[in-house]
């Protein structure tokens, strides 16, 4: 039997600046009853040798959907060294 690959999950952030960048979720990591995504991102020209990763608490908004949201700075912090640690 063959395992069946899931497709990889794109997410855009926008900036602070207004900028986009897409994203790739690496892994899901729980804690404190929480969903906490490591995001990788994808780069955009054969140029750029180092990725992005950012953490984002994965919330479940009124319709059902995912939305991305920074984590606090404990959050932050406790999924870091849990991310480490792997």
């Amino acid at each position: 039997m063959t395992e069946k690959k899931e497709d990889p999950i794109i997410i855009t952030i926008t900036g602070p600046d207004g900028s986009e960048k897409d994203y790739v979720q690496d892994t899901v990591i729980p804690f404190s009853g929480k969903e906490f995504a490591v995001l990788v991102s994808i780069p955009e020209s054969e140029d750029e040798e180092e990725s992005d990763i950012i953490l984002a608490r994965i919330d479940i908004d009124e319709n059902g959907e995912a939305e991305y949201v920074p984590p606090t700075d404990e959050e932050y912090d406790a999924v870091a060294d849990i991310y480490d640690a792997m």
